[in-house]
């Protein structure tokens, strides 16, 4: 099956409304966080890497920042399952890589921790709550470190 979407990266200044209208969908509206928490005002400072299908429409995000801590992944629900998060995390590694940084951590919902350690990554710490959802730290070390 021919793949119809690409992982390309995004300029905030130019792009904010796409990737807002993704993280939107998922984050507030499917997810009920508050929408102060899910626009924290640090995307100008991040870097940041989006999903869309042949005809343009946004399917996925997820950003960089310049500690190395990738967040804001997400796929509409309606393209999950197809390898868009994969694809994004595995652009947002590269950035990260070419930047220089030798280790990238998340916050991970537990529900999906199997997620990130099948592309490397593993569980430090406890369990604790963000946004009201159960999260945990996630360290990758770089394929340059």
């Amino acid at each position: 099956m021919e793949r119809d979407w690409i992982i390309r990266n995004a300029e905030w200044e130019t792009e904010s409304v796409l990737l807002y209208e993704v993280r939107s969908a998922v984050f507030v509206e499917e997810q009920g966080v508050d929408v102060s928490i899910e626009r924290d005002g640090k995307d100008g400072q991040c870097y940041h890497s989006l999903a869309h299908d042949n005809s343009g429409k946004v399917l996925g995000t997820g950003r960089l920042s310049p500690e190395g801590k990738i967040g804001r992944l997400a796929v509409l629900k309606d393209w999950r399952g197809l390898g868009i998060g994969s694809e994004i995390m595995k652009n947002l590694i590269k950035q990260s890589e070419s930047l220089g940084m030798s280790q990238t951590y998340l916050h991970s919902q537990v529900s999906v921790t199997e997620f990130y350690e099948s592309l490397g990554y593993r569980q430090k710490g406890s369990i604790f709550e963000e946004a009201g959802i159960p999260h945990v730290v996630m360290l990758r070390d770089s394929d340059n470190a």
